[in-house]
């Protein structure tokens, strides 16, 4: 087993996660978790994740003609865009300096520990190994590796031509939500869960064309399984989920489930038209 990279290591989420339980009162914690488990559960069981287009390309049965179309339509909808919403809901973290939840006395704490499990995220997103940080550069940031990734698919990223109305949709559903800490965090999960999810069927379906176009940015998108590879969307999401149980409102539940139905909406929307627009 090789040693984990420094955001992937159990002792300093560990820490972090400890913290943030302790925060708040204990049953107040139970509660949240609770709910925030519900938000969870809807998530993963909606269609989105059972859309036949996850089949067609763990198949590997698209062209690669057809992976081109996907790709500069998921740039737009996400990859332009995710490094935006997260270094903003890391600002928004300073909403925790005044937050009832938490005890006062750990209150300025927590923007800290907050802000340090969501840097996690942001430091693989921007292209730092952290294994050997001489290595690190933005060069391997996920957004030039995914830019890369196109170059090799000979794909113009400035060419908006084949980008549909389902992508520009996803791209400009953020925007109201960025004064939201809350919110920012919810969209941010899902989002987590949707890579996780659609990222490895697409990288199934180009690997039948070319191995090189699963190396740059397929190589450090997934879960942690304890190689070298610098993929750890699954420690990033959980940390969104115990950061959003910390913070959860109970009054804004339904707000919740409505913000989630919609971004979740606006993904089964997207992946639909890639289906439709490919068979």
């Amino acid at each position: 087993m090789s040693t984990l990279s420094f955001t992937q290591s159990e002792n300093a989420r560990l820490e972090a996660l400890s913290f943030i339980k302790k925060s708040i009162p204990a049953t107040l914690w139970n509660k949240h978790a609770h709910e925030v488990q519900q938000l969870k559960q809807t998530c993963l069981q909606h269609p989105l994740f059972q859309l036949p287009i996850l089949t067609r390309l763990s198949n590997q049965n698209l062209s690669l003609e057809q992976l081109k179309f996907i790709h500069i339509n998921y740039f737009t909808a996400i990859v332009k865009n995710f490094t935006d919403t997260l270094s903003m809901v890391i600002y928004q973290a300073l909403q925790l300096e005044n937050h009832e939840n938490i005890h006062e006395v750990d209150r300025i704490h927590a923007k800290a520990y907050a802000r340090y499990l969501l840097s996690l995220n942001l430091i693989d997103e921007l292209g730092f190994n952290t294994y050997e940080l001489s290595l690190s550069s933005p060069a391997r940031s996920h957004l030039v590796y995914f830019m890369d990734l196109l170059k090799l698919l000979q794909v113009n990223p400035l060419d908006q031509k084949q980008v549909v109305t389902e992508a520009y949709d996803l791209n400009q559903f953020n925007h109201p939500h960025l004064p939201s800490y809350n919110n920012l965090l919810l969209i941010l999960a899902c989002a987590e869960l949707q890579v996780i999810k659609y990222s490895e069927a697409l990288r199934i379906n180009l690997e039948k064309y070319d191995v090189q176009f699963s190396y740059g940015y397929y190589a450090c998108h997934g879960v942690v399984d304890h190689s070298e590879k610098l993929a750890n969307d699954d420690n990033h999401e959980d940390d969104i989920w115990a950061l959003l149980t910390q913070s959860y409102q109970s009054s804004q539940q339904h707000s919740y489930e409505q913000l989630l139905g919609q971004y979740l909406q606006l993904w089964q929307n997207f992946w639909s038209k890639m289906d439709t627009l490919t068979t």
